[in-house]
């Protein structure tokens, strides 16, 4: 069955803790993911994993690195993350995202690897990740509109690798998470959908019921 993964991006510790406490109480959440970027593979720069305080065990954490090359993972241990998810796109040849993904491997994390939506789901074929990131907006901002074409995508990537742990992130709300998990993706990034709500309970209960 697919999974709601809620998402925070947030530039402030305030910021982080506030969404924390909110999705901390939503039922039966499992998984987390935690956005961080660098301002220069995208061109925001949001709060570094070294400001964040050690997490709940009780969750799955992810950290999604829209970081340009990052090659050390030290400090996301420490902070309690399970999953690093790593961008395709961040290297500059497959051979160091290659390198990236076995350091990751060896440090006991899951690793994710994410496509842009202009890269070719094909590029995936020989990368050996736990799961693999579509993502359906062009990545840096929470409330970007879905790109319709990542249905397919989801479809192709499904066919090529037809075990495979696939998540989507960008775009997802109430009206299209359906064909979303109909597509074939396993775990959906819920960011602003819940984060922007006025009461999160409520708006995650509406994407729990479309899915179910």
């Amino acid at each position: 069955m697919s999974q709601i993964v809620p998402a925070i991006l947030e530039e402030t510790k305030e910021g982080f803790l506030k969404q924390l406490s909110r999705i901390s109480k939503l039922p039966g959440i499992e998984r987390v993911q935690v956005d961080f970027e660098d301002g220069i593979f995208v061109s925001r720069k949001i709060l570094p994993v070294t400001e964040i305080d050690a997490l709940n065990p009780a969750f799955h954490w992810e950290a999604h690195l829209m970081l340009k090359e990052p090659k050390d993972f030290l400090d996301y241990q420490i902070c309690g993350f399970k999953t690093i998810i790593i961008h395709y796109e961040a290297y500059s040849l497959p051979t160091a995202l290659k390198i990236a993904v076995a350091e990751i491997k060896k440090m006991g994390f899951k690793v994710g690897v994410a496509i842009n939506p202009e890269t070719d789901v094909e590029v995936l074929k020989d990368i050996e990740a736990d799961q693999y990131l579509l993502m359906s907006v062009t990545p840096g901002n929470q409330g970007e509109k879905f790109i319709e074409n990542s249905l397919n995508k989801i479809k192709l990537l499904r066919q090529l690798l037809p075990h495979a742990i696939i998540e989507v992130d960008g775009g997802v709300n109430e009206t299209n998470i359906k064909a979303i998990k109909d597509a074939g993706a396993d775990l959906i990034i819920a960011g602003s959908a819940l984060v922007k709500a006025e009461d999160m309970n409520l708006a995650y209960e509406k994407l729990l019921k479309e899915i179910q």
